[in-house]
């Protein structure tokens, strides 16, 4: 059967200035000049018989047609790579990158970044952060660890871990304070912040109130630094318990009052989807989803240690 498919040249331009957005962007990718960028679309769009971008002078913006064919093009491309890495020979040796935020990097995977160097010595594990654990970078990264479960186009996502929210501070800062024992008591604490997803709203409303109209504390970019500052006695923190186990074991941090946010996804391993079945990246996810699942059935199995 005979094809009838675009030249390949014009596929990639298409797929790409339709990622960035921009002619100039994709050509800068593609090491070409943006006029070829921007003939190389228009030779597809002829192929086509239908319009892919518009076009203004504030620059080009996808057709809903644009919009669909892309996202069909993109998922192509991924295939294709992929088989091109398996008929290449890539297995599970080299260099597997993932981006995360700062928090899980440093509470949950770099503790337990040992077993999975045991059981894949020849994968070479290599950790970033970002402070926009939401969107998928275009370049250089495998995995990215992102914040929640959000879809999003070409993208598979898998969440894996779970968490509630509860208060917590230092041991040193609960000796100097005057006791907090209900919300109303929390509610004059020095309450600690983050920009992404702060959550004390959430927790005053399940304690059946309401936050203080003015939060009295210093609000940071994420809750890593959120939770360092709670170490070091600078106030209350609402943190995640799935990410908190180790500092509370280790007496960093002391958790005050029983009253917990619902539980939520909070983390997702996310890639394209035509890389789901890379060797490397499917080994990540084998161990990951094995490391939450045995997390979770020692927590349900080990009994509530008695109050000190």
């Amino acid at each position: 059967m005979r094809r009838k498919l675009p030249p390949f040249a014009a596929i990639r331009a298409f797929e790409a200035a339709a990622r960035h957005r921009s002619f100039k962007n994709a050509a800068a990718e593609l090491h070409v000049t943006q006029s070829a960028i921007s003939h190389q679309v228009k030779g597809l769009e002829d192929f086509l018989d239908t319009a892919l971008f518009y076009r203004s002078s504030h620059g080009v913006a996808l057709t809903a047609k644009g919009v669909s064919y892309s996202g069909d093009v993109r998922a192509i491309l991924d295939r294709l790579d992929a088989a091109t890495e398996r008929t290449k020979g890539v297995d599970s040796v080299g260099p597997l990158s993932v981006r995360t935020t700062p928090a899980f990097a440093s509470r949950w995977l770099l503790p337990r970044m040992g077993r999975f160097n045991d059981a894949y010595p020849e994968t070479e594990l290599r950790i970033t952060t970002t402070a926009d654990p939401m969107h998928f970078p275009d370049g250089g990264v495998d995995i990215l660890i992102q914040y929640g479960q959000e879809p999003a186009p070409g993208l598979r996502v898998d969440p894996f871990l779970t968490s509630a929210r509860f208060p917590v501070c230092s041991p040193g800062l609960l000796e100097k304070q005057p006791a907090i024992r209900t919300p109303r008591d929390l509610a004059r604490a020095t309450l600690l912040r983050d920009l992404v997803g702060d959550d004390w709203d959430a927790w005053f409303e399940c304690a059946g109130g309401r936050a203080p109209e003015r939060i009295k504390g210093p609000c940071f970019a994420h809750c890593e630094l959120t939770l360092r500052a709670a170490e070091e006695g600078q106030g209350v923190a609402l943190a995640y318990g799935a990410l908190i186990g180790d500092a509370i074991a280790e007496k960093k941090l002391v958790k005050l009052l029983d009253l917990e946010t619902p539980p939520k996804v909070i983390y997702s391993l996310t890639c394209p989807e035509g890389w789901t079945n890379r060797p490397r990246i499917a080994a990540f996810r084998n161990w990951i989803f094995a490391e939450t699942a045995a997390n979770a059935i020692a927590r349900f199995a080990s009994p509530l240690a008695p109050p000190a």
